[in-house]
């Protein structure tokens, strides 16, 4: 848990089995600096209401490079959950088997930038449902490229 304070760092690490009361499985930073996510893998995290892995809100960023988010929970935003960040960016991380009440993996009401490759896109703010990855991403619908 990160309030009014400094930059929360995650990396190079395996996180198994975390699990928080309320929010943020892994982390759960308000009013914090920079979230960093980097060369990890997170599984089987839950919280009992939102982010199974992180709950950001009104921090300064969030980046999220190399991770392999696997089989964690919450009713709400079965990985991700954030809000009001001043930026956000995932790369070269996937999504596989998050399971939340409303089927959603991310909900965000502040834009990510995804690093998508050429023909493919990924929706900016919102809630992402199921299983997926960036580079790959989703597919442009024919005639558009990304």
């Amino acid at each position: 848990y990160s309030q009014s304070s400094g930059a929360v760092t995650l990396t190079r690490s395996t996180v198994t089995g975390c699990s928080a009361g309320t929010r943020g499985g892994v982390v759960y930073a308000v009013y914090s600096g920079a979230v960093s996510l980097t060369n990890s893998t997170v599984m089987d995290c839950s919280a009992e209401r939102i982010g199974g892995v992180v709950r950001a809100v009104t921090s300064e960023s969030l980046s999220v490079a190399g991770v392999a988010f696997i089989n964690n929970s919450a009713p709400s935003g079965s990985v991700l959950y954030l809000d009001e960040l001043d930026r956000s960016s995932i790369s070269d991380t996937s999504f596989a088997g998050n399971i939340a009440g409303n089927g959603i993996a991310i909900q965000t009401g502040s834009p990510i930038d995804w690093d998508c490759r050429l023909g493919r896109w990924m929706p900016r703010q919102g809630a992402l449902e199921g299983d997926f990855s960036a580079p790959e991403c989703r597919l442009c619908p024919a005639g558009y490229y990304g």
